[in-house]
């Protein structure tokens, strides 16, 4: 199944790295800009991070080879229209949560370290801590907006599913 899911995402552009032990894996690395709406289009998040998650999430061959004939009904690409399947569409926007959350954990505690550290003298190694910090400050707000957005659409994917359910009843 894994080398399913390479070739997939090797199909749609996504670059290949060898490890060291022979393994591929995603040689791509993604950007995530600050999504200033709730409400916007998903701009903070990449396509190729929402194609990435949608193909991490899938459990079967059926569901890989869905996924594949979803994006060429549209324009080819995995990660540009939600997915049919809810579910599964949740479960990917899930990964992406857990992973960012784990991120911000990571920040926060960076920066209370540097914190920690601060030296009194207010030389060229407080600069530099300061200048850390305010970087790390930047990403944890980057981060933070993409997962409010990432949480948000997700309780609307769950809302229509529920909805979708309640009105087929």
């Amino acid at each position: 199944m894994c080398t399913m899911k390479l070739d997939l995402l090797h199909r749609h552009r996504m670059p290949m790295l060898t490890n060291i032990n022979g393994s591929g894996s995603s040689g791509n690395s993604f950007t995530i800009r600050e999504v200033r709406s709730c409400q916007g289009k998903g701009k903070g998040i990449p396509q190729s991070l929402r194609a990435f998650a949608r193909v991490l999430s899938i459990e079967s061959p059926e569901e890989l080879k869905d996924l594949e004939a979803e994006a060429a009904e549209h324009d080819g690409r995995l990660g540009r229209r939600p997915l049919k399947n809810i579910e599964n569409e949740i479960k990917a926007n899930q990964i992406l949560i857990s992973k960012i959350s784990h991120m911000i954990q990571n920040h926060d505690v960076s920066i209370k370290s540097l914190n920690s550290f601060s030296c009194a003298n207010g030389g060229p190694h407080d600069l530099r801590r300061r200048m850390t910090e305010d970087l790390l400050a930047g990403e944890l707000r980057v981060l933070k907006s993409a997962l409010a957005w990432l949480v948000n659409y997700s309780a609307r994917l769950s809302n229509s599913k529920a909805t979708d359910v309640d009105g087929g009843s």
